[in-house]
């Protein structure tokens, strides 16, 4: 994959995870869905983050 592709991904996953997590705070707030699909969003963050900073070490 090439560093234009990777970086292409990465905003695409960043856009969708901002898409998400947008949509869930229209659930209502004490659900427990809403709690789940929070703290997957969360990971999915977390993972998206972990992911071009590995990337940005391997490129430096």
């Amino acid at each position: 994959m090439s560093s234009l592709e990777f970086d292409a991904a990465i905003t695409g996953a960043r856009e969708a995870a901002s898409a998400a997590s947008f949509d869930v705070q229209k659930l209502p707030e004490d659900s427990v869905e809403r709690q789940a699909l929070h703290n997957l969003v969360t990971a999915i963050d977390h993972l998206i983050q972990a992911v071009d900073q590995q990337a940005a070490d391997t490129d430096a």
